[in-house]
């Protein structure tokens, strides 16, 4: 026997089908949360590995998302690995399919669906999550077609990513945690602006040397650089590229090395200090009477 002949709910774009939409994006309005979404720029992707230690994240788009985890975090939780604290908190959202289309992004097939990869900033928690899978069919096709999407998440591991969205609580991540080194400013004039790039040399487009301005304390005359490519020397003024300020340096933060500030901190140093306290490494054999 055929079906209902006045109910076409499996049909394109139906009333039905309409009805449904409408009411799945209603009750994620009234019941879920706005958050931030964050697509991910790949700048140097490892081809192999599929990673990218240099990607960016240069906007951030409000939407409106259901929490469908309802009994905490899920995962792994929060546990002590030979690397430190591991914290694998995972949380499952949900968008409305329409809604997501409405956003308009264009990049990278982002007009149909998520991307693994971005990030969600969750602000209960102020928290960002990375989006480890998106499931298109959670619904399957029992109303005819797909009216939303679920996006398994994990809590973000900050690696020196870059932080451009023009949010201020979200752009203050990478200031916090990324790799920096503090100048001690000398002679000179001006202020440098938060965010703004500086360089050493004739103008910015020849400079090879550039950083980004972390923090600037006129009081101290102490400047916060990060994302710093080439080595800056002693000698020369850093300049502000919007700002216009120019102050000669005065010494470089006992972290780093004056000859090269491109270089990359290790802990490893740390580490070893911290256990040498610990641990009696004077036994030459800890296991035997010689």
């Amino acid at each position: 026997m055929a079906t209902n002949p006045y109910f076409n709910h499996h049909g394109t774009n139906t009333p039905e089908n309409r009805l449904i939409e409408n009411l799945m994006i209603e009750s994620i309005k009234t019941y879920g949360i706005d958050v931030y979404y964050l697509p991910r720029t790949l700048n140097n992707e490892d081809t192999l590995m599929g990673e990218d230690a240099s990607a960016s994240y240069n906007s951030a788009h409000t939407i409106e998302m259901y929490i469908k985890t309802v009994d905490g975090f899920e995962g792994s939780g929060d546990f002590i690995a030979k690397w430190g604290l591991q914290i694998k908190d995972q949380i499952t959202f949900t968008v409305a399919k329409r809604r997501w289309q409405d956003l308009g992004l264009s990049t990278d097939g982002r007009a149909k669906i998520p991307h693994e990869g971005d990030l969600i900033y969750f602000p209960i928690t102020k928290a960002l999550f990375q989006i480890l899978f998106i499931e298109d069919e959670s619904i399957f096709y029992q109303t005819g077609q797909l009216q939303s999407y679920d996006m398994l998440c994990e809590m973000f591991t900050y690696s020196d990513q870059s932080f451009n969205t023009g949010i201020d609580t979200i752009d203050a991540i990478e200031r916090t945690h990324s790799y920096s080194v503090d100048f001690t400013m000398d002679s000179g004039s001006g202020n440098y602006t938060v965010g703004e790039t500086v360089y050493q040399g004739d103008s910015l487009a020849e400079a090879t040397v550039k950083g980004e301005v972390g923090s600037w304390n006129s009081t101290t005359k102490i400047l916060n650089l990060l994302n710093m490519t080439g080595n800056f020397s002693g000698t020369v003024n850093i300049i502000g590229d919007s700002s216009s300020a120019s102050y000669s340096i005065t010494s470089f933060d006992a972290q780093t090395s004056a000859a090269n500030t491109a270089a990359t901190s290790s802990s490893n140093a740390d580490i070893e200090a911290a256990a040498d306290a610990i641990i009696d490494f004077t036994e030459g054999n800890p296991f035997g009477s010689l």
